[in-house]
């Protein structure tokens, strides 16, 4: 017997291979005509409490930034919502409307987790460019490789029903899923940057760019290994059943559009990242010096 809101007692049927239900646990039901069903159990709640454990280590680990880095990304998921998912609702079939909308996305991140400064101008000038370069490299192989979107289901029933286009979905998804590893490079060069700088005045430009790119090259090996890690549990499923599927040639498998647009966003998200390190290092040192000129010699008046 299920309690509705209501109060009212109804009989309700449960899936062959669904959850086991106990005594006074908050359930969905749904209603078919005159039966119910039980769809699922409430889970919400523990998202609440999974999110005020995230809120409470992230404060007391980093304070007051890590406070700010939970109020960026929860404003950037809200511009994600407001701002990018309605561009791709309205239909147009072009993702490149949706670059201002990440280039505000990037900004409320930046400027609210490490303020108002030179290296947040740097890094989302970085950003930006990155960004703009993987839009145009994305595009490219979809044209390139026929790609049609359509190994994504969520993005085949989205075309379906709403009239969107699969292809700018994956375009849009690829350089979202290097934004992350890009905004932390960013900012770390820019910081990088400013600590030999500040160590080594009279550093010329060339050489303050060549002593960061040396951290750099460090980040980008873990970086590298963060973004193959993630596209691996996201595509798990496809990686067993290749692993698992010995009859067919690799060679058939990888040309398939499922298994290669994994691996192809997975590709383009890296070089989109690559090209973010040395971007936001030089654009760190240029402006570091044009703000702060070499000192060229020093004396004393007599």
């Amino acid at each position: 017997m299920i309690t509705l809101a209501s109060g009212e007692l109804v009989n309700a049927v449960s899936y062959a291979d669904g959850p086991t239900y106990q005594r006074g646990q908050p359930v969905i039901v749904w209603k078919s005509g005159k039966n119910y069903v039980l769809y699922d159990p409430v889970r919400f709640p523990y998202l609440a409490g999974l999110l005020t454990a995230v809120m409470v280590i992230a404060v007391t680990v980093a304070r007051g930034k890590g406070l700010r880095a939970i109020l960026g990304s929860a404003m950037t998921l809200g511009a994600l919502w407001v701002f990018i998912l309605p561009t791709l609702l309205s239909g147009d079939r072009s993702p490149l409307l949706t670059i201002p909308a990440l280039t505000l996305v990037l900004a409320v991140c930046v400027y609210l987790v490490h303020g108002w400064n030179w290296k947040s101008h740097a890094a989302l000038a970085a950003l930006t460019m990155a960004t703009t370069a993987g839009y145009f490299i994305t595009l490219w192989v979809a044209h390139l490789t026929q790609l049609s979107g359509g190994a994504d289901k969520a993005a085949v029933v989205a075309q379906n029903s709403y009239g969107l286009d699969a292809v700018s979905l994956y375009v849009v998804g690829v350089v979202l899923s290097a934004l992350g590893a890009m905004n932390d490079v960013t900012v770390t060069q820019a910081s990088v940057v400013e600590t030999v700088a500040d160590s080594q005045p009279a550093l010329p430009f060339r050489r303050l760019y060549a002593l960061g790119m040396q951290v750099g090259g460090d980040h980008v090996g873990s970086m590298v290994t963060v973004l193959v890690l993630g596209y691996a549990a996201s595509a798990l499923p496809l990686l067993l059943l290749l692993r698992a599927n010995q009859t067919t040639p690799l060679w058939v498998t990888l040309s398939g559009e499922a298994m290669f647009s994994e691996l192809a966003g997975l590709l383009i998200a890296l070089i989109t990242m690559l090209l973010a390190v040395p971007l936001s290092t030089a654009l760190a040192a240029w402006w570091l010096r044009r703000r702060e000129p070499r000192l060229v010699d020093s004396g004393q008046i007599t």
